[in-house]
């Protein structure tokens, strides 16, 4: 509304604009990489979890202790 009128405005408007779209873009990148480096850790967890659950398992079997 502002703008309408004043040619110069709108230039400063659509620059602004954009520089805020450029940084809600790069925000949504930088959270998409933040969540792809968390499961990236949370897979890493469950593959060592899982081998020291079935290190633990052997451990049992190998002692005679059976699992309930």
């Amino acid at each position: 509304m502002i703008t309408k009128d004043n040619p110069s405005m709108n230039s400063t408007a659509e620059s602004i604009y954009l520089s805020n779209s450029d940084f809600a873009i790069r925000e949504q990148c930088r959270v998409r990489e933040d969540n792809i480096a968390h499961e990236k850790y949370q897979k890493e967890c469950i593959e060592n979890l899982t081998k020291e659950v079935t290190h633990l398992r052997e451990l049992l079997k190998k002692h005679g202790i059976e699992e309930e």
